[in-house]
């Protein structure tokens, strides 16, 4: 009689059953590399795969446990990373041909966090080259392919993290780590019906993010640029309560944490939003936002900051000269692929009074977004469903745009700062998910994951 395998499991379960004995780490490592075997090669989701390093740490696992030590809150749980932070002894190339060889030295912090906890590092996926594009596909790898296709139009995950949100969709591993600058774990959540969780800036460690600055085998973030400031990492996973596990591990240790449970939704001033104001949004996906909102009695927000949030995003990206790319890039007979290269072609050497001005426009902004945001802010993720793979431009409204337009709610809320928890709240016509924002005020993510929990009670409610 065959046993009943580990894949498709959550986080809570797995950790569960490996810390009680019930389950082996080794078996739950197994099975997910089984996976790993089988739906690879169609979704070329992971670039690296790091088989016999999990078997060790399932087996190092396993031994400490049967001598009585105290094992973590994610022990025994298949984790993926993209391909995009540092992994110790691991390549890590950030997509780039420039960086094929590379092997970092030291784990990022959240890379640590996660083994720390127990977690077994199952492998690295793909991503654009340095996380530069919504949809994922680089020189060095290929392109990456969703595995939810419910029409059977094969579709992109989204990007930058699409590897990680086609490898923890198609169940290769349970949880996973991205980045997030114009929106990279929020868009491939949405685009595979995903939970993902974007941080206030600085609740979780920014250190191993590539483009960055090298010290002493460590990446670290510039704070000079809009990338090391803006970007973070941020968990991706099958369920909220994972994701809320994932965030509390990922959390750096001198930040209280809340219980989500503990918010009391009836009293929070919820407010939502169409779109950030400047782009539209395709029908069915506003249905579903709307749906969301009306389900919370949210009232329509009707402030004048958010149309600027995108706008500045646009305008602070111009005035990058990408120095660290070209640094990292030193010394490579490599070129970049037509992405970066275009993306450096376009920067602009602005003088730095003009830089200092747009620094200055946001830190007003922000304040005048948290004047009219209430507590909570719900809003789509992007103006568009996941599309065919190697569509690069849509028709909305009557308008046509870029995946950096379809993005627009995404980076408002990046260039703002704020928490965002995406949760799935639908699907469309042809079976495809839509995702939902629920943006917080700085460092109260628990009451996003408060407001996400009970959208996607209501939500389950209507089926």
């Amino acid at each position: 009689m065959s046993r009943e395998s580990w894949v498709g499991r959550d986080a809570r379960s797995i950790a569960e059953a490996v810390r009680s004995g019930q389950a082996s780490t080794r078996t739950v490592v197994e099975d997910h590399l089984a996976r790993i075997d089988e739906r690879n090669g169609e979704l070329n989701a992971l670039v690296t795969v790091c088989a016999e390093d999990a078997r060790a740490a399932a087996d190092n696992l396993d031994e400490r446990r049967l001598l009585g030590e105290t094992l973590g809150p994610l022990a025994g749980v298949p984790f993926t990373v993209k391909d995009l932070i540092a992994t110790a002894g691991v390549r890590t190339t950030a997509g780039s041909r420039t960086l094929a060889d590379n092997i970092p030295a030291v784990d990022a912090p959240a890379v640590a966090a996660f083994k720390a906890a127990g977690a077994i590092l199952i492998g690295k996926t793909n991503t654009p080259e340095f996380g530069a594009c919504g949809l994922t596909r680089n020189e060095l790898f290929g392109t990456t392919a969703s595995p939810v296709r419910p029409d059977g139009v094969v579709r992109s995950p989204g990007g930058s993290s699409g590897g990680e949100s086609a490898s923890v969709a198609a169940g290769m591993s349970v949880l996973g780590l991205g980045t997030d600058f114009g929106g990279s774990v929020r868009w491939p959540a949405h685009c595979t019906g995903l939970t993902s969780v974007r941080p206030t800036l600085g609740r979780i460690d920014p250190e191993g993010q590539y483009p960055g600055v090298l010290s002493d085998g460590r990446v670290l973030a510039n704070p000079a640029t809009m990338h090391g400031t803006i970007q973070t990492i941020g968990p991706l996973a099958r369920n909220l309560g994972d994701a809320t596990l994932a965030l509390r591990v990922l959390s750096k240790p001198h930040f209280s944490w809340t219980e989500p449970e503990s918010v009391d939704v009836e009293h929070l001033d919820i407010r939502w939003a169409p779109g950030e104001g400047t782009m539209p949004v395709d029908e069915e996906i506003l249905a579903a936002v709307r749906s969301a909102a009306n389900s919370l009695d949210a009232s329509e927000y009707d402030g004048l900051a958010l149309p600027r949030a995108n706008v500045l995003f646009g305008a602070l990206r111009s005035v990058e000269t990408h120095a660290d790319i070209h640094s990292l890039a030193a010394g490579s007979v490599h070129s970049f692929d037509a992405d970066i290269t275009a993306m450096l072609a376009a920067g602009h050497d602005r003088s730095s009074a003009e830089v200092e001005a747009l620094w200055a426009d946001r830190a007003v902004l922000i304040t005048d977004f948290l004047d009219e945001m209430g507590d909570v802010l719900i809003l789509p993720v992007a103006s568009v469903l996941a599309p065919p793979l190697g569509v690069e431009s849509f028709e909305v409204g009557g308008r046509k745009l870029t995946w950096m337009d379809a993005l627009a709610s995404c980076r408002a809320i990046s260039v703002l700062g704020l928490p965002s928890v995406v949760v799935p709240v639908g699907l469309s016509r042809n079976g495809l998910p839509i995702g939902v924002q629920v943006v917080a005020r700085p460092f109260h993510e628990h009451v996003a994951l408060s407001v996400a929990a009970r959208i996607t009670s209501n939500a389950q409610a209507l089926v």
